[in-house]
């Protein structure tokens, strides 16, 4: 067995994508479940949405609970521009595993996200030049990587695979090309912790399993469409303004519910009956949030999808759901926990990163898509 695990859900289904395009059983769950019988166990922990103490507290619960599974390879799925507590994790999974070093190879030259001469770039532009500076829980504020962990000079380098693996702790591995990828791989050993996108976790599979498997034939979707869009940033609200200009039924958040504070129940409950009376109308609905009610505060993006993903719960309470599809991998894990769903079947890869899966706790297929990623025609053709 090959053990994934992923600090936020949406890289868990990217990753079980990948699994499937190679002929994998895969399993995508919130814990380790150490009766699986899949080839991949994708476990989603969605860190990245916590404090850091709270993220390290969980990474070293799941590399507990690994230990007797004693799977072939664990691999440690990471942003792929490093957003989140990856360096705090990465070194408590290294003490619980009993492991020497760690190799972080992020970058994914396949989606334009490059990592030269120690400085990171998105399409040939400097990160930090780009909208992931504006990101509202991890903006990134500065391209060269050192400088982004100096707190860690001391254990911490980046290095181009020629040079292979240093002697200090974590080794952040430079990529320019899928050639370096797997490059990266011919540097791994059984005393290394694996860690990355999912361009070093395909070229790893590639190494493993040889040839992809054919792709299954398309499923057709359910009648009932509820997406979940839970960012109020960014190009996903130009998609949904879009969106409802050509006539999709949206549905935003009510101002009453958006700021923090006490919760206003009756609000949601009315929001929860309006988007069930837009969905039963037309069969498909958007749930979205406004920017223009929207201000930045503490708190702002966490209190955000633990709201919208109540209204979710309180929807699928009153109306069968045949297709969630849900974009972003916190409202994601928001929404998952809400509706208990724990454990997911990957049945297809729509689009890169974007996969659909049947649900094993309830009767619903849910899809998930990265923000910063594009949708599918036959999910977004407006």
């Amino acid at each position: 067995m090959i053990v994934v695990i992923a600090d936020d859900f949406t890289g868990a289904a990217e990753l079980s994508g990948i699994g499937l395009t190679h002929g994998l059983d895969v399993e995508i769950a919130t814990t380790v479940n150490s009766a699986s019988k899949a080839d991949l166990l994708v476990i989603a922990t969605d860190t990245r949405s916590v404090s850091e103490s709270e993220a390290v507290f969980d990474m070293i619960t799941v590399s507990r609970d690994l230990l007797p599974v004693k799977p072939q390879l664990i691999y440690k799925k990471v942003d792929s521009v490093l957003r989140g507590h990856v360096m705090a994790e990465t070194l408590a999974q290294l003490a619980i595993l009993g492991l020497a070093k760690a190799l972080v190879v992020s970058a994914n030259p396949g989606l334009g996200r490059t990592l030269i001469n120690g400085h990171y770039y998105i399409h040939g532009v400097p990160i930090h030049h780009t909208h992931f500076s504006n990101d509202p829980e991890f903006p990134v504020i500065e391209s060269e990587v050192l400088k982004r962990f100096s707190w860690l000079a001391d254990h911490l380098t980046v290095q181009t695979h020629q040079t292979g693996l240093s002697k200090r702790i974590i080794t952040i591995g430079e990529a320019g090309t899928e050639a370096d990828l797997h490059a990266w791989v011919k540097r791994i050993d059984n005393q290394t912790l694996v860690c990355g996108g999912s361009g070093f976790f395909s070229a790893i599979l590639g190494s493993l399993s040889g040839a992809k498997a054919e792709p299954s034939a398309p499923s057709s979707l359910g009648a009932y469409k509820l997406y979940v869009c839970g960012s109020a940033f960014g190009a996903s609200v130009d998609r949904v303004r879009k969106a409802a200009r050509a006539g999709f039924p949206v549905s935003y958040m009510p101002n009453e519910l958006i700021h923090t504070g006490s919760l206003d129940t009756i609000a949601l409950a009315n929001w929860a009956i309006d988007v069930v009376n837009l969905g039963v109308q037309h069969g498909q609905v958007i749930m979205a949030i406004n920017p223009a009610t929207v201000a930045s505060g503490s708190g702002l993006a966490a209190h955000l999808r633990t709201t919208m993903a109540m209204a979710v719960k309180l929807v699928m309470d009153q109306i069968q759901i045949d297709e969630l599809i849900i974009e972003g991998g916190s409202t994601a894990s928001a929404t998952l926990r809400q509706i208990s769903v724990s454990r997911l079947a990957p049945t297809q890869e729509l689009a890169v990163g974007v996969v659909r899966s049947r649900a094993l706790d309830r009767e619903v297929y849910i899809t998930v898509k990265p923000g910063s990623y594009k949708w599918p025609s036959e999910l977004w053709s407006f």
